[in-house]
């Protein structure tokens, strides 16, 4: 099953970093169904890279309380959770 993608619908999104990385490490958006061996083989096949280890968490979106204007009414807003994988790669630079 070489070169078929199993999720074609799904959105990794290179981010950059609030800390600072080592040289071999990279920080994606993933979508919170994937797990780290999902993760995995799916940049190694994307990218054609070796992974040495991918670390993920989960942050929380937001709640954020809005009035309407003549505040009768109270209502909560949101955002998405998004999950972020710290990919290590083997002896490599990602570019």
């Amino acid at each position: 099953m070489k070169g078929i993608l199993k999720f074609p619908n799904a959105i990794y999104k290179i981010v950059r970093p609030g800390k600072k990385l080592a040289p071999n490490e990279v920080l994606f958006h993933v979508p919170i169904w994937h797990n780290k061996v999902q993760i995995k083989n799916y940049l190694e096949e994307l990218y054609n890279v070796e992974i040495e280890r991918v670390d993920t968490t989960v942050m929380l979106g937001k709640t954020k309380s809005v009035q309407t204007k003549r505040m009768r009414t109270k209502f909560m807003i949101k955002k998405p959770d998004v999950k972020k994988a710290y990919v290590t790669l083997k002896n490599q630079t990602f570019s």
